[in-house]
């Protein structure tokens, strides 16, 4: 009896010992404009498919991406594949969806913007760090003024400080009409064609590091069984 009390007792000093476990939590952001909008429905997707508690915290985009290369959050998602130096970034491959960027401008200006050749004219307004299609990037000639947020975008439109912004439609339309907005800021005449791959990102520095290839299955089996589109149209059709 005395020799399984001291057992016994030796056992809670180990337990007491070791550091507690915490639950798994899987750190990301968002947007600050859509704390519940759509890119926060494919993390507590990703999360729940990882078995693991959500926690986010809002940023504008620039600052998400150093948050993410610095470790501060484990995940991404939004981002798109570039041939750049950012060796730290990692994409989790298949893409998770492709869409398309919309120009928008002000109704009353809309005979400004009806091809290529007319942004070479005008002021665009942009996303900090974000990345639109190849020709833009290669154009030397596009005047691009960033900013961190959408509401940003939209205001210096109307202020005269830019002529003409690019943002997704989707998530567009329901802030100009909540701004009541809608009948003086519209999609242009011109609109690009090119459409861009959307991806999942961890960094070197993430927790979810060791986890890649279970983190890559989940994205696979959600694109197989177009689980993102359909978060995607359950999120677009209870907003419109």
């Amino acid at each position: 009896m005395q020799r399984l009390l001291i057992r016994y007792c030796l056992l809670i000093v180990y337990c007491c010992s070791q550091p507690i476990v915490a639950q798994d939590i899987l750190y990301s952001s968002v947007s600050p404009e859509f704390p519940d909008g759509l890119h926060a429905k494919y993390l507590r997707y990703i999360a729940e498919k990882m078995d693991m508690q959500l926690d986010l915290f809002p940023m504008p985009f620039a600052r998400r991406v150093l948050a993410l290369q610095n470790g501060k959050i484990d995940i991404m998602v939004g981002m798109q594949r570039e041939n750049s130096s950012n060796d730290d970034i990692i994409y989790i491959f298949p893409s998770y969806e492709k869409l398309r960027h919309t120009l928008f401008v002000l109704k009353s200006n809309n005979t400004r913007l009806t091809n290529f050749e007319d942004l070479t004219k005008l002021k665009i307004g942009v996303t900090i760090h974000a990345k639109y299609y190849r020709y833009f990037q290669e154009r030397g000639d596009l005047s691009f003024i960033a900013v961190s947020s959408l509401r940003q975008k939209i205001e210096l439109l109307l202020k005269g400080r830019t002529d003409t912004f690019i943002h997704y439609q989707e998530s567009t339309l329901p802030l100009l009409r909540e701004l009541k907005l809608l009948d003086k800021v519209v999609p242009a005449s011109f609109q690009p064609t090119e459409s861009k791959d959307y991806y999942v990102t961890i960094s070197e520095k993430s927790r979810l590091q060791p986890y890649k290839i279970r983190l890559q299955k989940v994205i696979e089996n959600g694109v197989l069984n177009n689980d993102f589109g359909k978060i995607r149209q359950a999120h677009y059709q209870k907003n419109n």
